[in-house]
């Protein structure tokens, strides 16, 4: 028993000595021990928290880098979007060439800086699958003015320094240069160009706009394509109607077309009415070929009409002209048929 206590008092005692060197610091007094033990134990803490400090503001820093891109990315988007290209082809009635009328327009409410662009006349290889750019069609600028859209409404054409879309290849013009310092929101540029064809055939116009970023300064660009029929590259001659009918040809095809499409696309004379009867002559640029039309039926609600085409020569190339003429005519004539 005296022993069992013995040895009970004497626990506490060997504890105390344990703690006491377990605590205890070569060179620091042991008094100072413990608070060593706890200004390392304060510093691990604080070490602790300024990482996870860091890496929560390097995680705040990527997500606001990535914000910062995509709200980048989606304002290049809007801008590529808001830039209008709308083109039509007319003829010129003093040299019967095709007429290309191309518009550019800012539809935002920011600047587009440093506009420049390109043209490119060619034709669709069936067989490859690609544009076949021409080497021999060229382009003349006739005129290129520009408005301002203010209070609603356009203002006088002002005349531009340069055009914005250089065919490559043509003396004097360098793509990599802006052609356009700035694209002001509202503001509308009209370039009207003639048209040199290298044959009388079906052409693609490729029309590329670009600018650079004002975010990324990566280079942007939107592309317009167009189409030069074979109507396009023909000019008329209307006849009054004389009564008598379409002949007999070997090579002839039917043309529908909607009554009013067909005035504009055929050029009737605005002091003519269209009547059953009439006849044209069509006049194929740089051909000595001729198509003779005639209007042979229009509906009772004056809305559709029917053309009979049809041609003096005989070969396969009058042929295919003569089916493409009739099918075109349809199309642009937006008759249900063809839509």
């Amino acid at each position: 028993m005296d022993t069992t206590k013995e040895q009970q008092q004497g626990q506490p005692e060997t504890n105390t000595q344990d703690t006491a060197q377990s605590n205890y610091t070569p060179g620091i007094p042991s008094e100072m021990s413990s608070m060593v033990s706890l200004l390392a134990s304060s510093v691990n803490g604080m070490q602790g928290s300024l990482g996870h400090a860091y890496q929560s503001m390097a995680n705040q820093v990527k997500q606001s880098m990535e914000m910062t891109q995509t709200m980048s990315k989606m304002m290049e988007m809007f801008l590529v979007s808001s830039l209008s290209i709308s083109s039509r082809i007319e003829r010129d009635d003093s040299t019967d060439k095709p007429i290309l009328v191309l518009v550019t327009e800012n539809k935002s409410q920011f600047p587009i800086p440093g506009l420049s662009g390109s043209l490119r006349i060619g034709s669709d290889d069936n067989k490859e699958k690609k544009f076949k750019r021409s080497t021999t069609s060229f382009t003349t600028v006739i005129s290129k003015t520009y408005t301002m859209a203010k209070r609603g409404r356009q203002t006088e054409p002002q005349e531009m320094k340069h055009c914005i879309y250089q065919q490559p290849g043509t003396t004097g013009t360098e793509e990599s240069q802006p052609s356009l310092d700035v694209l002001l929101p509202g503001m509308r540029c009209v370039e009207v160009i003639e048209l040199s064809l290298e044959r009388f055939d079906e052409w693609v116009i490729l029309v590329e706009a670009r600018f650079k970023s004002p975010g990324s300064g990566e280079v942007l660009s939107k592309r317009h394509e167009c189409c030069i029929y074979l109507i396009d590259q023909c000019s008329i001659k209307w006849l009054s109607a004389d009564g008598r009918e379409a002949p007999v040809a070997e090579l002839s095809q039917d043309a529908k077309m909607m009554t009013g499409p067909l005035r504009q696309i055929l050029k009737v004379p605005v002091t003519e009415g269209i009547s059953v009867g009439m006849r044209f002559t069509l006049f194929p640029f740089k051909s000595d070929k001729e198509i003779q039309g005639r209007v042979s039926h229009i509906s009772e609600d004056k809305q559709e009409t029917r053309l009979s085409l049809w041609a003096e020569q005989s070969d396969a190339a009058d042929s295919i002209i003569l089916e493409r003429i009739a099918i075109e005519l349809g199309i642009l004539g937006e008759h249900p048929d063809f839509i």
